[in-house]
Order: structure tokens, then sequence, then C-alpha cells
């Protein structure tokens, strides 16, 4: 089990500006505070939620160049989290830039002054410390028998409405090195956020029309590590906008198509894919996501939604949605309208149910069958109905909107405009900005860093079953019968 740290930008700021507040004002002066944090756990990664600090009062704390706390703030930092059922967390400030290390000072601190009495909250003590340029690293203390033993974070992320920034721990997770193949992507970002994109871990949850643009785009940039989310397979009316689908590919997990193109495709060294024949509201699915950085939404369906939006809120995972509406003339057989969208769902930004993707009626409906009923499909309002009119240009654009505004969102600077959504209008020509966020009675704001304490209440119960995603070359038939079954699967596609 890997760990990682998550703060609100709220949080990180406030954090940042008691730690270095000495230095910014030259004084050589270390600081600290304690803070509480939500756990949220993945199949394979355990995360510290943090989005809320914890500062001393008067006497709580001893500046003497190094720094050191008093009793009193211990404990009251302690209680605290006991009776709100979270972890605490210890800070401190380095004089220096960059990842920082650990002292014998600080190590005897944290793992026999504090890991132990931490211990009191049923979770492991997580140290943070920053850096002069408010770099943070951080470490989970874990009880191994009668010891403590630190166990390196991965990285420090740091979630916001302009910019989302990942400090990254260089021994356990080392950029990729500049390779030829990536020249263009390097001169055209940067070594920097090069280094951010290929380390991030991706979850793609619906790789249909719009997702598998998304899976080769992510792929050509260097992104090294997927996680794919679909049950479906490919269907013949599947062909005319699926990237990579042909009619040999027909009855193949869309899973499976995806990784092979990801494979073939990848530009980084050495590329891992998971692929998880199954919907996100199956429990292995969910916790699969939960150990991914970012996740692009790429479904049509409420209940697949409604899960994301817990990711994006509960448990601070940037979630990129986006999807394609058309509007047809029935009478002329004429298109009347299209449009396509992207937008970011984080505790600053509005939820998919606000934003209307989707409401909690439709949630309970396809959890009791009745949007795959044709009969009562047919007596909702039209707004609540599936659309399934698209073609490849508006899934080409569609997924062009949420890879950029990913990128936008990884590469921004605090000055840069705010841009929560974006709404292109294919007839209009035009694109729009939509900033608002979420009602105020909206559940999802009072989920925020929640974590663990927030999930689905209709997970299902599963366990993740990996695909043999082989090429068609593994099919162990004859190869003559392979041949007549692929004349005939050509003749019926061209024909139909």
């Amino acid at each position: 089990m890997t760990c990682d740290v998550a703060f609100t930008q709220d949080a990180h700021l406030a954090a940042t500006r008691h730690l270095l507040q000495h230095f910014e004002r030259g004084a050589l002066q270390e600081d600290l505070c304690f803070a509480l944090w939500q756990p949220s756990t993945g199949a394979t990664r355990r995360t510290a939620l943090i989005d809320e600090i914890i500062f001393p009062l008067d006497g709580d704390r001893d500046l003497h160049g190094n720094v050191s706390y008093n009793p009193e703030y211990l404990t009251r930092s302690l209680d605290l989290a006991i009776a709100r059922g979270v972890g605490l967390a210890f800070m401190h400030s380095h004089p220096s830039p960059g990842w920082q290390g650990m002292s014998e000072t600080d190590v005897w601190a944290e793992r026999d002054r504090l890991a132990y009495p931490a211990g009191a909250t049923g979770l492991p003590l997580v140290g943070l410390t920053t850096g002069t340029d408010g770099h943070w690293s951080a470490r989970f203390w874990c009880r191994d028998g009668r010891q403590m033993i630190r166990h390196w974070c991965r990285q420090v992320r740091v979630i916001g409405p302009r910019s989302y920034t990942a400090y990254y721990n260089d021994d356990t997770t080392p950029p990729q090195p500049r390779r030829n193949i990536l020249k263009r992507t390097f001169d055209t970002w940067g070594s920097e956020a090069q280094a951010t994109v290929s380390r991030l871990r991706v979850g793609i949850v619906g790789l249909g029309s719009v997702g598998a643009i998304v899976a080769e785009s992510l792929a050509r940039i260097g992104v090294s590590r997927f996680t794919l989310i679909d049950p479906d397979v490919v269907e013949e009316h599947n062909l005319d906008r699926l990237l990579h689908a042909a009619p040999d590919d027909i009855g193949v997990l869309k899973v499976c198509l995806a990784k092979r193109a990801i494979e073939r495709s990848a530009t980084t060294e050495v590329v891992n894919v998971l692929a998880l024949p199954m919907s996100v509201h199956h429990d292995a699915a969910y916790h699969a996501a939960l150990d991914c950085d970012v996740v692009f939404s790429c479904v049509d369906r409420p209940v697949a939604r409604d899960v994301l939006n817990y990711l994006g809120t509960a448990h601070l995972i940037p979630v990129v949605d986006g999807g394609v509406a058309v509007e047809t003339k029935p009478a002329n057989d004429r298109l009347l309208s299209a449009h396509w969208r992207a937008h970011i769902v984080t505790p600053y930004h509005r939820c998919m149910r606000c934003n209307g993707q989707y409401n909690s009626s439709m949630v309970v409906m396809e959890l009791d069958g009745s949007l795959a009923d044709s009969a009562y499909v047919a007596t909702l309002p039209a707004q609540d109905r599936d659309r399934n009119q698209n073609v490849f240009p508006f899934s080409l654009g569609a997924a062009a909107l949420e890879v950029n505004l990913m990128i936008r969102f990884l590469l921004a600077e605090d000055w840069w405009p705010l841009v929560r959504q974006q709404d292109q209008q294919f007839v209009a020509g035009t694109l729009d900005v939509i900033n608002a966020e979420c009602q105020p009675h909206c559940a999802f704001r009072a989920r925020r860093a929640r974590g663990d304490a927030e999930k689905p209440p209709y997970l299902v119960q599963s366990v993740a079953a990996k695909p043999r995603c082989h090429p068609a070359a593994a099919d162990l038939r004859p190869w003559w019968l392979r041949f007549v079954d692929r004349i005939w699967r050509i003749v019926r596609w061209s024909g139909s």
C-alpha cells in the first residue's frame, strides 16, 4: 500500500503562510503546526486528505531557530482528532527548497514523541515538511509490532480552483527522462510540466468514442500509468466512431481494445495499464479509481457520474467530465444542433448534478432497471432520455476539450483566468466559458475532503477481474475458421 497526501488549496495556503512567515521576513526561523486528516483508501494507495489546520495559540510553541511544541498543544490537537474520528498530522518548515529529508531530531520528534500518542486516533501519524519554496514532503508513521516504521509518500497534491499541483518524491517516483520521441512535447511546455504529466496515474471511466480518443491523446503525451474502467464490448454500431475498432474487434472488451492501443502508441519507455471490465459503481473498480491522480469521465450514465462526483469532492481527485449532445430534425432527416462540453469536478468546481448532467431520480431509475425499459423511457421528459446520436468528429471535439482542460489545470499559474467549464456550440461556432458553482443546498458541498467517510451507498461488492487482453492472433480456433468468420463479419458490416 503506497501513501500520498492531498490538500485543498485553502489548507495548503493557510499552512504555508504560517510555516514560512519567518523566512519571508528574512529570519532564519522554522515553525510548526498540527492538522487533521481524513483517510481515502484505494485498492493500493492510502491518501491523507487535509482540509483543516490547527494553528498554535500563544504559548503553544517555542521559537529558537529550530522550533518545539508544548504538551498542551499536542493534547488539544489530539483531543480534537479523536473527537472528530480523524487522523493527526504534524507539519514543520525547513530553511531550504524542494522535497525535504529528515534530521535525527525530526525523526525523534515524529517517531518517538508523536507517532505513539497519535495512534490513539486509530490512524497513523502523518508528518509533513515544507521547504522555503512551498514544496511539500510527507511520510506516514505506521506501527509494525512494537516499533514505528516510516513510509515515505510518493507525492503531495494540492487541488485548487485554478490549478492542480503535485510535489513528487524523486526517490520513489523519478521523473521521466527526456526522450527524442517526446522532443516536441518537452519543447512545448517544458521539463517540469512533463515531469508532472509523466508521473500521473490517470483513470478513464468509459472507453467509448470519447474515452478512446482521450486514452490515445494521453499515451502520446507521455502518461505512463492508466486505469481503464468499462464493462462493455465493441458492437457493430460502435465502428463508425470508436477509435481503433474494426470489424474484427466486435465482441472485444472496450478496455482491452484501449489497452492494446495505449501500449502501441505509448511514448514512455514503460507503460502500465490496468484494465477493469466492470462498471465504476462496482466496489473493486471504485477503489481502483481512488488510486488515480486524475480521472476522465467519458460516460453517459447517471450512476457512473454520481460515483465520480464522490471522487472529485470527497476524495480530492479531480474529475474531468465531458459529453456530446445532438438534436436532429426527424421530419427532414437533418442535423438541428450539436454541442459538447468539458468541465472539472473538485470542491472548487460545480458537481455534475448541479451542472445538469444528471439528477437523483435518474440514478434511482438506473439502479432499479427503469432506464433499461424502453417503454418506461418513452414516458420520460426529453431531457431525461438517453441521446445516442453522435459522430466521430463530435467525439473528437469533446475529447480534445477534456484533455486540454486537464493540461490547462496542471499548467495554470494563479493569474490565469478561471475556467471551470467550456461548452462548444457546433452550429453557432462559439466556445463559452461557464464558471458557475454548486447550488447552496448541494449535498456534495458537505462531502468536501471527507474521504472514506463518504461513499456511494449503492456500491456493488465484486472482485476485480483482470481480463485477458490479447490481440486477435490469440484466438485458438483453426486458421480457416477464423478466416471465414472474418470474411462474414466484413460482409455483414458492409451490407448493413
